[in-house]
């Protein structure tokens, strides 16, 4: 069995890059109340955006693929709310020691970016979930079924019935020797890479006849013109990587050293000193930049002690492979949560009491309430607004909403009559502070049991596929081929009444 896993457990997610948040963000729209606890100010992790006096630089991933047709649709949305963009730079690589081991760069690899920085998308992803930020997790225990994180200030988190580490394998390492040897040894198995990362703000355009280079030879692996991509401030910015094995050498190098031998390998490759041209520089140092061979899996689930792993360590160093392992993950923990489900019946306590399911009528106070939540939910976080193709037809559609003991609304659906004892919802939204309390379940359940007093015998709807777990959960078929909807990637579903 799976750790006793319901509807209704709590789960927490360590590290808030876009494996963490991915597999966040699948649990959440499933109905799971979920808390990421990240210890820096932001998210996405290693795509990482520097701001400073002179501007910012991506100078952790530069840019991304979507070769997955799930990620592609993933991206597609990223790319409609306007997290993200395709950049098309001037491509180098360069493969010895003198000028003319310059070679162009011929790929037709569609490479994509963050906008109007790399952190975008996962801001974007973080959307209406709980992230604890500044929670530097230094040990974790498991006591009595449930798991408690300890913070390095003292502070603790406790009552979680499954902990998921989405970091760097040797940092989950650390955190489940103790309390999860086996989870620890797949950790264990891995090792990551370090890179120096340097960015140059420059007093105006370099005059170079690329934008991104991949370097074969010497300290550098990569070198990018970071204001060439979509979305960015005019100044001039580049970056530099270092290679893996130069930066494991000189990993505690004095930085000045660091710097100079980086600068110095540019004007290599380059033939220009930008020791006048530059008004501003700083330098990063990535303990685990990548992984020299993973593990091969998308990523581990631990039915038995309720604990994870999640990250692009595990089968593919990519933005793609660590969203893809995110998932991965989150669809583990479903399936546990679903085996349970259909062994013990679920019951769906209120997170605000008293709660009531009731029909409002269209065009009254309370459905306008509705469309202000819809707009806020379902469109702006696609950069859409609620359109009037949105509400045609809704005075002949049945109207449902979650309100709270003051009439406040919590959460709502749309119920359109088809004929036959046929309806299709359409257009649920919860409210985002109340999401992954149990609200959606209970909605749609209540919604269901008001229609099959009216004659429903079954129920059809278009779910986005991010929430496809969440109405298989509720006992909803998913039914033929992925399909858009409003730029994202939609699943039809049905679901018999039962008499």
């Amino acid at each position: 069995m799976s750790h006793s896993l319901t509807p209704h457990s709590r789960i927490a997610i360590v590290g808030a890059g876009i494996s963490g948040l991915a597999c966040a963000r699948a649990l959440a729209d499933a109905g799971l109340h979920v808390q990421v606890f990240e210890k820096s100010r932001g998210v996405a992790g290693r795509m990482s955006t520097r701001r400073g006096e002179h501007g910012q630089c991506d100078h952790g991933a530069q840019y991304f693929t979507a070769r997955d047709p799930e990620f592609r649709a993933e991206v597609q949305t990223w790319i409609a709310a306007g997290a993200a963009a395709l950049w098309a730079p001037r491509m180098r690589v360069y493969e010895g020691e003198a000028a003319a081991d310059w070679h162009p760069h011929s790929s037709s690899v569609e490479r994509f970016v963050g906008t109007p920085a790399m952190t975008s998308p996962g801001r974007l992803l973080a959307h209406g979930l709980t992230v604890h930020h500044g929670f530097n997790v230094r040990a974790l225990q498991h006591k009595a079924g449930k798991w408690q994180l300890d913070e390095v200030d003292g502070t603790t988190a406790a009552g979680f019935d499954a902990v998921l580490l989405a970091m760097p394998a040797p940092q989950a390492q650390a955190l489940l020797k103790e309390v999860a040897p086996a989870l620890a040894a797949h950790a264990g198995s891995v090792q990551m890479r370090p890179s120096w990362a340097l960015m140059l703000h420059c007093d105006g355009p370099l005059p170079l006849p690329f934008d991104a280079a991949f370097v074969n030879a010497g300290p550098l692996r990569w070198v990018a013109r970071d204001s060439s991509k979509p979305g960015r401030p005019g100044q001039e910015v580049w970056l530099l990587h270092g290679t893996a094995a130069w930066s494991a050498q000189s990993i505690e190098a004095d930085r000045e050293a660091v710097i100079a031998q980086m600068l110095a390998a540019f004007q290599k490759l380059t033939g220009l000193d930008l020791r006048q041209r530059l008004v501003g520089h700083s330098l990063h140092r990535w303990l685990y930049a990548d992984t020299g061979r993973t593990l091969g899996e998308p990523c581990v689930w631990n039915a038995h002690c309720g604990a994870g792993l999640c990250g692009d360590w595990l089968q593919d160093d990519k933005v793609e492979g660590a969203w893809r392992s995110g998932r991965a993950l989150a669809a583990q923990v479903l399936d546990a949560v679903s085996a349970n489900a259909r062994q013990v019946p679920v019951a769906h306590p209120p997170p605000v009491d008293p709660v009531e399911c009731r029909r409002i009528s269209f065009g009254s106070a309370q459905y306008r309430q509705t469309l202000h939540l819809r707009e806020t939910v379902l469109r702006i976080p696609l950069g859409l607004t609620l359109s009037e193709a949105d509400v045609h037809g809704e005075d002949r559609q049945w109207h449902f909403a979650l309100l709270d003991g003051r009439d406040a609304l919590l959460a709502n659906v749309v119920a359109v009559p088809l004929g036959d004892g046929l309806f299709k919802l359409r257009q649920m939204a919860v409210r985002a502070d109340l999401q992954g309390l149990g609200l959606g379940s209970r909605l749609v359940t209540e919604v269901e049991g008001q229609l099959q007093a009216q004659g429903a015998r079954s129920i059809i709807l278009h779910a986005r596929v991010s929430v496809v777990p969440f109405y298989q959960l509720l006992g909803y078929v998913a039914e033929g081929e992925d399909f858009m909807e409003v730029t994202i990637a939609h699943r039809c579903m049905r679901k018999i009444l039962t008499r």
